[in-house]
């Protein structure tokens, strides 16, 4: 069955999305879509625990609850990457095969101001064909070992705070291995 543009199905994961999120706005109702659309190109069924998928969030707003409630993919499986580039687009890549894709919504990236409610825009995302609300671009993903799922591979303590640094996140310098925190400047301050 083709998934893509199936009424029942995206009602079904919109449902599913807008719980996991806690309610149902403009951007659970395009991350629903977008999520359902990608599995349907790489031919990946919904409702399966996938483990030969890891997307790449590019923002970190409400559409990101979505793909990760249609996808199942998650931060702790190591399945979903946030890339923090603050853009509505998310990539999709098929581990067994390679296969991968850029996803990005169209409206979004439109200059184009329409005069819609919320509720409008969110009616007129429902009933527009994916074709026309997303472009599909192959990319090739870039990842090393440490990047897929599964078990660290990688283990080491920082120099200068001891604490362990996993999965080849360390930065090394003068052979030293450091924490991006002690070797960057960190999000926090210890006070």
């Amino acid at each position: 069955m083709n998934i893509i543009d199936n009424k029942e199905i995206f009602e079904e994961q919109l449902e599913k999305a807008g719980k996991f999120h806690g309610d149902i706005c403009g951007g659970i109702v395009i991350g629903t879509k977008l999520a359902i659309y990608a599995l349907g190109k790489l031919g990946m069924e919904l409702n399966q625990k996938n483990k030969d998928l890891i997307v790449f969030l590019e923002i970190d707003r409400c559409m990101s609850d979505a793909v990760q409630a249609v996808t199942g993919c998650s931060m702790g499986k190591r399945s979903l990457k946030q890339m923090n580039y603050g853009k509505f687009a998310a990539s999709f890549y098929k581990i067994s095969t390679g296969e991968s894709f850029r996803v990005t919504d169209l409206d979004a990236n439109s200059k184009e101001k329409r005069d819609e409610t919320t509720e409008e825009m969110i009616e007129r995302f429902k009933k527009t064909p994916s074709d026309e609300l997303f472009s599909l671009q192959p990319v090739e993903i870039i990842l090393n070992e440490n990047e897929l799922p599964g078990s660290p591979r990688d283990k080491v303590f920082c120099v200068s705070c001891n604490e362990k640094v996993m999965d080849g996140k360390q930065i090394i310098i003068g052979g030293k291995s450091l924490c991006k925190s002690c070797a960057e400047g960190s999000y926090y301050r210890i006070l």
